[in-house]
């Protein structure tokens, strides 16, 4: 009986899995329950082993407190400092659907546009390149949509050649030294609360002032599949930072 119960909730997981990867933003939560699914019935069949048994509790319990501290830091990280004075914004990019951005897009083209709205001498760097199913740079797609809400389009700087967070990042600092601003000092960096955290990761100074973008108002499902996404983002950097450390 035992077993055809884990069995059950490893189809029920599977079928799960599968409707949460219908849409594009739940895909992350969607391929989570598919590979939960083999390895519950992995731990089903190991189970009555009793040195399995204490290996799985041990993997487990690791694993949910990495998680637990990673996604605190990533909790912790989402709020805007509103006090202090930049010397320039950086808007992160995220997905355009042909020359139109995406909700995750409009919502940090909204916060950038309510922040700068008292700063006007400050520049704003708009950052991404262009990807699949995208008719022009993320970075184009941002600049438009912010010149049409009355910016000026001469305060507007384009890095058009990111495809990460981390060139993201290091791009716009290149372009604020070829304009004659120190990437070091104060900073204001736009983009989804989830996402600030890793971005400071990348950022790798104390001159960033976060700004945050939120839609949990609008969808909270894909903002709880944002947040624990960006946990396994924020372990998979720290992993590769360690084994970078240790070659």
């Amino acid at each position: 009986m035992r077993r055809m119960l884990r069995w059950l909730i490893a189809a029920a997981l599977c079928a799960l899995a599968g409707a949460a990867m219908m849409p594009t933003p739940m895909r992350f939560t969607g391929a989570l329950l598919l590979a939960a699914a083999p390895a519950l019935a992995l731990c089903g069949l190991l189970w009555p082993k009793k040195w399995a048994r204490r290996a799985i509790i041990l993997l487990a319990a690791a694993a949910f407190a990495a998680l637990g501290a990673a996604e605190i830091k990533v909790i912790s990280y989402g709020h805007t400092d509103s006090a202090a004075e930049p010397d320039a914004v950086i808007v992160l990019g995220a997905g355009v659907y042909g020359t139109t951005p995406s909700l995750s897009l409009t919502v940090r083209l909204e916060a950038a546009l309510n922040y700068i709205a008292d700063k006007p001498d400050v520049p704003v760097i708009v950052s991404g390149g262009q990807g699949d199913g995208e008719d022009i740079t993320e970075a184009r797609c941002m600049a438009d949509w912010l010149i049409a809400r009355g910016v000026d389009a001469e305060r507007i700087w384009l890095e058009e050649q990111s495809a990460s967070t981390a060139q993201n990042i290091a791009y716009s600092k290149a372009l604020l030294t070829a304009n004659g601003i120190d990437p070091d000092g104060s900073i204001a960096v736009v983009t989804a609360d989830y996402h600030l955290y890793r971005a400071s990761l990348y950022w790798d100074g104390d001159g960033m002032i976060p700004v945050s973008a939120s839609m949990t108002a609008r969808m909270w499902y894909i903002t709880v599949n944002s947040y624990i996404r960006e946990a396994f983002g924020v372990l998979w950097l720290l992993a590769e930072r360690c084994v970078s450390a240790l070659g």
